[in-house]
């Protein structure tokens, strides 16, 4: 019986023993660990949103409906509108008081400023037939119209660079204030006068503020009517300026003529390789003139500027760095900084020339038994070439000839002629001249 006992309890050990085993194998003894989690299912991939997008940035203060194009009139809503812009332009909104580069086009409302700095300019259009010119160094604030006034009526006022730099280390409101208070009693009114335009012509003004802090009004093309701050009215015909100032409208006066530009030729081409060509600008003197300005870009719209150069001359060379096309034009001002029109546009080209110039000798012909100790050297080349015979220079016409008297050696004679263009492409030609001197010389004419 106590076998028995005992062989029943190794049993139930033995069976203990191989339970516990297998929890053990199962990771999960009872009473030791705790049952395990179930897996979390796997994430399901979200759906990736379509990109937002985004509005392109606009001006502080500025609407966001789409600006009118380029020599539109003013845009729907707005009083005028920046149409055209040469270098460094500012504009300040009425409700804004930092000044940002200006854009183009730029509609603009009452109370917005637009300043040019130094050899800068803006267009702004007022109405379809209206064209407001803004030269260097001025500041121009837009006013609204008068009640009861047409699209032809532009009002606004204007102050100088120099009284916006005096204002420069004063905070921002009170510049703003210093400006309104300012542009109340600078505030002028210009109208165009009816028929006094040809057809399809628009009525141009220009202003500029000048260092006393009086202000030019000049009509470049029609005719207008100018009302200054103290209430007093002139006419201006076309090509005449007045003078605004703390006493009024002065008397207007004609503006210096435009320069005629001519030469070089429009479209004229220049080649170079080695050495940068040097072009002569000249025009023709204006009448009223005391100086001249000169613009030259390398777009027909003068936004990249090239060269810039006030002179007293009718003429400036000019230094052509690089092959492309170069645009310019000039103005005239008279003794009193007024300003007349620009002249007309004209170009020229600078291209890569590697090509030798065309020489051709027309005389003496090759191996020449010359009757005479001197003999004359003729050719052809282009015509802005230089040309050296046996190191003397040679003049060349405008078509391209030359010619130049040689003195000749008992002997044979060797006569070398260089020819170097205006790209600095050379080309060489030779002549082998005999002279048997004057006893020889004379034999051989009389046959003795």
């Amino acid at each position: 019986m106590k076998k028995t006992f005992a062989t029943l309890a190794v049993l139930l050990v033995l069976a203990a023993l191989a339970g516990g085993g297998f929890y053990l194998f199962k990771d999960r003894l009872p009473g030791l660990f705790p049952p395990p989690q179930p897996e979390p299912p796997a994430p399901v991939p979200a759906e990736t949103p379509a990109p937002l997008e985004l509005q392109p940035p606009v001006l502080s203060g500025e609407t966001e409906t789409p600006p009118a194009p380029a020599g539109s009139p003013a845009a729907a809503g707005s009083l005028a509108t920046l149409v055209a812009m040469e270098r460094t332009v500012k504009a300040k909104r009425a409700s804004d008081l930092s000044w940002e580069d200006a854009q183009q086009p730029m509609p603009l409302n009452e109370n917005d400023a637009v300043r040019t700095f130094d050899k800068s300019s803006a267009t702004i259009s007022f109405g379809p037939d209206d064209l407001l010119e803004v030269d260097q160094n001025s500041l121009v604030i837009i006013k609204p119209r008068p009640q009861g006034s047409g699209d032809s009526e532009i009002s606004l006022a204007l102050l100088s660079a120099d009284f916006l730099d005096g204002l420069a280390s004063k905070p921002a409101p009170e510049q703003a204030r210093a400006i309104q208070a300012a542009a109340s009693s600078r505030q002028v009114t210009i109208k165009s006068l009816p028929g006094a335009r040809r057809p399809g012509e628009k009525t141009r003004v220009a202003v500029r503020t000048l260092p006393d802090q009086s202000t030019s009004v000049a009509a470049l093309s029609g005719s207008l009517t100018i009302s200054g701050p103290k209430g007093k009215e002139v006419t201006l015909k076309e090509k005449m300026v007045t003078k605004i100032t703390d006493a009024g409208v002065l008397t207007p006066r004609l503006l210096p003529a435009s320069p005629e530009p001519f030469f070089p030729d429009d479209g004229a081409i220049y080649g170079f390789q080695r050495k940068a060509p040097r072009v002569e600008l000249k025009w023709r003197a204006a009448e009223r003139a005391r100086s001249y300005r000169l613009v030259v870009a390398t777009d027909a719209q003068f936004k990249r500027i090239f060269a810039d150069e006030k002179v007293e001359t009718t003429s400036l060379p000019v230094r052509i760095q690089q092959p492309g096309t170069y645009y310019w034009r000039v103005r005239a001002q008279d003794a009193e900084g007024f300003a007349g029109p620009y002249s007309p546009v004209r170009s020229v080209r600078a291209d890569f020339d590697d090509t030798p110039p065309v020489l051709t000798i027309l005389s003496p012909p090759e191996m020449f038994v010359a009757p005479a100790p001197s003999v004359e050297i003729k050719g052809k080349t282009e015509r802005d070439a230089k040309v050296k015979v046996n190191g003397q220079k040679a003049a060349v016409g405008a078509d391209g000839t030359f010619s130049l008297p040689l003195t000749l050696k008992e002997g044979v004679n060797l006569v070398t002629i260089e020819v170097i263009d205006a790209a600095g492409n050379s080309e060489y030609g030779k002549r082998l001249i005999t002279y048997k001197g004057s006893k020889r010389a004379t034999a051989a004419i009389t046959g003795n």
